[in-house]
């Protein structure tokens, strides 16, 4: 193996975006705004345990993956009604980007009277008053929230230098608390130490997965200090894309 093959390769339990000297320019160069990176999807639950990672290779499936975490956003929330552009990837009827207050439609029967999102009228209203941030209200009978809950986290992975973008599901926000608590009970932080994601197959109708979060370890100075560093440059990009 080349030295320059050696120089680049990460540490074993390391992250190449951490340890490459040129990291930092090579992303300032492509500026990337969250929309940009890739999206590490949890699968559905009649696929297999897996995540699946892009890179010049190809695709690899990953059953764990080590992560740190550069960015935590708040809890948001999205609210899709049935009968409208359904399942092509449109925007939300309503939207949260902190979890409390909400904008968009909710009259049902005119979103389903309408033909297009731009023909319904829209409005704010807090979320907590919202009958579809209660449990029960899921439109296809469900005991869940029709307003799904989530988490967008940015992570670094092994070998890439530019991070993915994790959307904690509702189902599995309880479980990412219980875990920055204990991580607090530990005196550690997330954005300061090494977290690995797993999935867990759980019963329903129909069966889905969650994530689980378990710690791996701290990391080392340096690594703190070029996370600290790349998480500046992803945020100024994204305020200047």
């Amino acid at each position: 193996m080349s030295k320059a093959k050696t120089d680049l390769a990460p540490a074993t339990g390391g992250f190449l975006a951490l340890t490459d000297v040129e990291a930092a320019e090579m992303i300032a160069e492509v500026q990337p705004t969250p929309a940009d990176l890739q999206k590490l999807v949890v699968p559905s639950g009649s696929g297999g345990a897996a995540f699946v990672i892009e890179s010049l290779e190809g695709e690899t499936f990953e059953k764990t993956l080590d992560v740190v975490v550069a960015y935590e956003s708040p809890v948001e929330r999205s609210f899709y009604a049935t009968g409208i552009d359904e399942g092509d990837g449109g925007p939300p009827h309503c939207s949260s980007s902190d979890g409390k207050n909400g904008f968009g439609a909710r009259d049902l029967e005119a979103i389903n009277a309408s033909n297009s999102y731009d023909e319904l009228t829209l409005s704010e209203q807090p979320c907590a008053d919202c009958r579809f941030s209660k449990f029960g209200s899921d439109l296809g009978g469900g005991k869940g929230q029709a307003c799904k809950q989530r988490v967008r986290l940015v992570i670094f992975s092994g070998d890439a230098l530019l991070p993915m973008v994790l959307q904690v599901p509702a189902a599995s926000l309880k479980t990412f608390k219980q875990y920055k608590m204990k991580l607090v009970n530990g005196r550690k932080r997330l954005a300061r130490s090494v977290t690995q994601l797993s999935l867990v197959k759980q019963s329903g109708s129909p069966d889905y997965y969650t994530v689980e979060f378990s710690y791996v370890r701290d990391l080392s100075d340096q690594e703190t200090g070029r996370l600290a560093e790349l998480s500046s440059i992803l945020a100024e990009a994204a305020q200047t894309a």
